[in-house]
């Protein structure tokens, strides 16, 4: 079984022979917020045979100047300066949004999703040239209310929420618009899945209730999700923090598959309980906890609870890799990830 066809058959539960593995550190696509040279980055040990590639869209850069520090700063198309700062522990902080201040919508231009070209073009390359025999998750990161919180401020959108509602919904849903392009363009660069990561929610809950998500933003994330799908991509999201309150709304959008990376924060039975069996769920060894601080012994065994309360005998999960950068996670905690989702099942059977 080739790799596309064994993550297609994961994502619709039609018996792979084994669980897919994804991939984020991918050599040539991987550049951990453009702070990182794609070509430097290498497959972690035991996931050289991995299925599916992360390639992710995050922003078009400029770089403006450096500051006092000889930190590097640098323009995104939303007109948003971020800073990279030295500590490696964290990639960018924004310290200039352009939509941050009450009526400042006023003259704010919207990017043209042709300042993206370049990137999809040399991302079209690489695909062709080094992964045509892999499947595609193109990702769109930051999602549409991540890009809203950034040109306004956490304190800015919701405190608009309740004082000026139209203009936060006139912003995303222009946003939504933009991410619409680039779903496009990442079909035309060979990409099988689309997956939006999105933030709505911390490790306490929703940033704000569910009603008025569900009132001012659900329609507008369906909008992005069927704009994927009108592209006859695969369709996926991932959703920070603890989302629980909009379970049920979440089982209602078209998707294929739900991307989790912190699955201590809802809880792995939790995360079984409600879609296991009913979508695809791709999961990494919690980024928090147990990938950050835990033995290689936890990482392990945690890859393969996740596997086997998450898929089925059918299929319905994928296992994600990842390394990262600012911070990178240990190699030995990254290969223990790969041996718990490769190893045995309790049956006795590979995988699955």
């Amino acid at each position: 079984m080739n790799h596309i066809d064994r993550v297609r058959r994961a994502i619709e539960f039609a018996s792979p022979d084994c669980v897919p593995i994804e991939l984020v550190d991918v050599p040539f696509v991987y550049d951990a917020y453009d702070t990182l040279d794609p070509a430097s980055v290498t497959v972690p040990k035991g996931a050289e045979g991995f299925d599916s590639m992360q390639a992710t869209y995050h922003w078009t850069l400029k770089n403006a100047e450096t500051n006092g520090g000889g930190e590097r700063l640098r323009r995104d198309e939303w007109g948003c300066l971020q800073r990279v700062p030295h500590d490696e522990n964290s990639a960018y902080e924004i310290i200039e949004r352009p939509l941050k201040e009450e009526n400042s919508l006023t003259g704010y231009t919207f990017p043209d999703p042709s300042v993206a070209d370049p990137y999809f073009d040399r991302i079209e390359r690489v695909i062709k040239e080094r992964y045509a025999d892999r499947f595609v998750c193109g990702y769109v990161d930051p999602g549409p209310l991540i890009v809203a919180f950034a040109l306004m401020s956490y304190e800015g959108l919701l405190t608009r929420l309740y004082d000026n509602v139209d203009e936060v919904r006139h912003v995303v849903s222009k946003i939504v618009d933009y991410q619409i392009d680039i779903v496009r363009k990442w079909k035309s660069a060979g990409a099988h899945m689309i997956c939006v990561i999105d933030e709505i929610a911390g490790t306490g809950g929703l940033m704000f209730s569910p009603d008025l998500w569900r009132t001012h933003f659900k329609s507008e994330m369906a909008r992005l999700f069927n704009g994927i799908r009108r592209q006859d991509l695969y369709v996926g999201c991932l959703l920070d923090g603890d989302i629980t309150a909009i379970f049920d709304d979440v089982a209602s959008f078209d998707l294929d598959a739900i991307d989790i990376r912190q699955p201590h924060c809802v809880g792995i039975d939790r995360w079984a309980e409600a879609f296991r069996g009913k979508v695809c769920m791709k999961a990494s060894v919690d980024m928090m906890t147990t990938l950050a601080e835990g033995s290689p012994a936890a990482v392990e065994a945690e890859a393969r609870e996740l596997r086997d309360k998450l898929g089925t005998d059918k299929g319905g999960f994928m296992g994600i890799v990842l390394r990262w950068h600012r911070p990178a996670y240990r190699e030995t905690n990254v290969e223990a990830s790969v041996r718990g989702f490769l190893s045995a099942s309790s049956a006795g059977q590979e995988s699955f």
